[in-house]
């Protein structure tokens, strides 16, 4: 994910701001997550909202263990756009986990995050419903 990330990025830094079209990413997703601490993985839906021209609240929902519900809700930021592609990143302190950060590569139809916190990491991998 970093990697792509970082390619997204570098893509970005070349492509003419002229052309360059942001892919709305307001609605719903499904999709799953993944730990890379542990190999845990389960469901997962977003819903996305535009609160203004760089930034999104998305709440997210899925199971861990197959039982468990979890939510968790972030803004997240647009870091850079170009070629429907669109680089976000967010920053939070959540109870138990400490600082929680995330960074995504999205288009209009997918949605590919890492996350990291004190005690894991993993993935977040949405598309379009």
């Amino acid at each position: 994910m970093r990697r792509t990330a970082l390619a997204a990025l570098c893509a970005l830094a070349f492509s003419s701001a002229a052309g360059a079209q942001e892919p709305d990413l307001s609605g719903r997703w499904s999709g799953y997550w993944v730990s890379d601490a542990n190999g845990h993985t389960g469901p997962l839906h977003g819903r996305f909202r535009q609160i203004d021209a760089g930034t999104y609240r998305v709440s997210f929902r899925g199971r861990f263990a197959k039982v468990v519900p979890f939510w968790y809700t972030t803004k997240l930021r647009v870091e850079g756009t170009g070629d429907g592609v669109a680089v976000l990143g967010a920053s939070q302190r959540l109870p138990l986990l400490g600082e929680y950060r995330t960074t995504a590569v999205a288009t209009g139809t997918s949605f590919d995050a890492a996350f990291t916190s004190r005690t894991d990491s993993g993935r977040f991998v949405l598309t379009r419903r």
